[in-house]
């Protein structure tokens, strides 16, 4: 008798205690930073490999829309989408505007698509108002700067050893892409 009302009690305490989130998103933005190097960068797939973890890579959509045609980058993107990992679009603030968002909306996704085969989910304005929502949800889009459980990391020289010190800091937890969080 004792047994089951122990039982039923750990069952109880459970169920009252919220379990700490067994996932995170993980966010590289600024990417990819003016000069960067290849090698850096499939070293940066590398860690991301061998640690089980997939990230989303946030452009800013005015530096791909003026350096996106380049070989380097070209070759950036084709080795993310080949690592399954996500990529995400980040738009100025001053830029978000009713009709411009869309605007803007639509050219970065037609661009990312044809040019490089990526398929985009996930957006950045830099604040989180519901107009922002449902104009990127019509596209599809869904809009993450409001997202609990996330792990920001920029795109700067030292984006090996940051990367490497958050992965130590998660190590209990799945890193995902935003999109997997948002679900």
């Amino acid at each position: 008798m004792y047994c089951n009302l122990d039982s039923l009690l750990q069952g109880c305490l459970k169920k009252r205690v919220p379990l700490p989130p067994k996932r995170v998103a993980l966010l590289i933005e600024g990417f990819p930073r003016p000069c960067h190097p290849i090698v850096e960068f499939a070293k940066l797939l590398y860690l991301l490999r061998l640690n089980g973890a997939k990230a989303t890579f946030v452009v800013d959509w005015q530096e791909i829309r003026e350096r996106g045609l380049s070989s380097r980058v070209a070759e950036m993107m084709k080795l993310l989408r080949h690592n399954e990992h996500e990529v995400a679009i980040k738009f100025k603030s001053d830029l978000c505007g009713g009709a411009k968002l869309n605007q803007h909306a639509v050219e970065a996704l037609h661009f990312l698509q044809r040019v490089y085969g990526i398929t985009v989910v996930s957006a950045k304005v830099g604040r989180s108002l519901t107009a922002d929502h449902g104009a990127f949800a019509s596209l599809g889009l869904t809009v993450v700067d409001g997202v609990p459980n996330q792990i920001v990391l920029q795109d700067t020289e030292t984006v090996l050893l940051d990367l490497t010190l958050a992965l130590h800091d998660v190590r209990e937890m799945k890193c995902v892409c935003v999109k997997e969080v948002c679900k």
